[in-house]
C-alpha cells in the first residue's frame, strides 16, 4: 500500500506541474483525426471530476512521450479499449484480455528494443509514423492487428491498473466513464488548441488540491499520526 500511495500523490501533484511544454510537439505530429467535441458537462460531483483529472494526468503522458521514443504515434482508440478491458478484466471472472501474457512480454521486448535503437541512432532516426484516425469505437485485435496498435492497448491496460490503484488508496470507486473522458479530452486538446474540455481548469485545480488534502490525510494515518 505505501508504494501505491506514493505513486498516487506523484500524480495528484503532476496536475499542478502541468505538461504543456509537451503539447505543442502534439499539434506538429497532428494526424488529421476527427475531434469530435464532447459537450459541455454542467454537473459533475468531486469524485467524477477527479476520476477526469486521473485519466488526464495517467494517460497524456504516455500519448506525448511514447512516439519520439518509439517512432510511431498511439493509437487512442486502442488505448481506451486497453482501459474498458482491464476493468472487465479486474471485475469480471473468467473476462481475458484480447492480448495474452506471453503476447504482452514480446510486445514489451520489441518497442524496448525500437527505443533503444532509436536512440543509438540520435537525429538520424526516422521521422514519427502517424497514427489513423481516432474515430471512438470499439476495437477488436487480431492476428493481424498492427504491433503499434496492440501496444497502444497496453499502455490502455497499464494506466487503468494505476486508476485502480487510486481507487484502492482513496478507498473510493470511482467512475470509469469519467476517467476515459479525461483520458480522450487531454488527447484532443494536446492535438487541437481549439478543443473545448468538459471541465474548467479552475475546476480541475480546485477538485485536484482537494484530493491532495485528502491524500496527505490518508498519509498521516497511515504513519499513525
Amino acid at each position: 500500500m505505501k508504494k501505491i500511495v506514493t505513486a498516487c500523490v506523484c500524480a495528484l501533484f503532476l496536475f499542478a506541474c502541468g505538461t504543456n511544454e509537451k503539447q505543442e510537439d502534439a499539434r506538429n505530429e497532428k494526424s488529421g483525426a476527427q475531434t469530435v467535441q464532447t459537450p459541455a458537462k454542467t454537473s459533475m460531483t468531486e469524485s467524477q471530476v477527479f476520476a477526469y483529472i486521473l485519466g488526464q494526468e495517467y494517460g497524456l503522458p504516455p500519448y506525448l512521450n511514447m512516439p519520439p521514443r518509439i517512432g510511431e504515434m498511439l493509437d487512442l482508440d486502442a488505448m481506451v479499449q486497453g482501459v474498458v478491458d482491464n476493468e472487465n478484466y479486474l471485475s469480471k471472472p473468467g473476462w481475458e484480455l484480447q492480448v495474452s501474457p506471453d503476447e504482452q512480454k514480446s510486445l514489451e521486448a520489441r518497442y524496448e528494443q525500437v527505443a533503444k535503437d532509436r536512440e543509438a541512432l540520435g537525429e538520424n532516426a526516422r521521422p514519427v509514423v502517424l497514427a489513423g484516425p481516432i474515430t471512438g469505437g470499439k476495437v477488436v485485435l487480431t492476428d493481424t492487428t498492427a504491433p503499434i496498435v496492440k501496444y497502444s492497448y497496453l499502455q490502455g491496460v497499464q494506466i487503468d491498473l494505476e486508476f485502480a490503484g487510486m481507487k484502492k488508496a482513496f478507498d473510493e470507486p470511482f467512475e470509469t466513464h469519467y476517467f476515459i473522458m479525461g483520458l480522450r479530452e487531454s488527447v484532443m486538446g494536446a492535438i487541437d488548441p481549439s478543443f473545448k474540455k468538459s471541465v474548467p481548469d479552475a475546476t480541475l485545480k480546485a477538485v485536484n488540491a482537494r484530493f491532495v488534502e485528502r491524500m496527505e490525510k490518508i498519509r498521516k494515518e497511515q504513519r499513525g499520526q
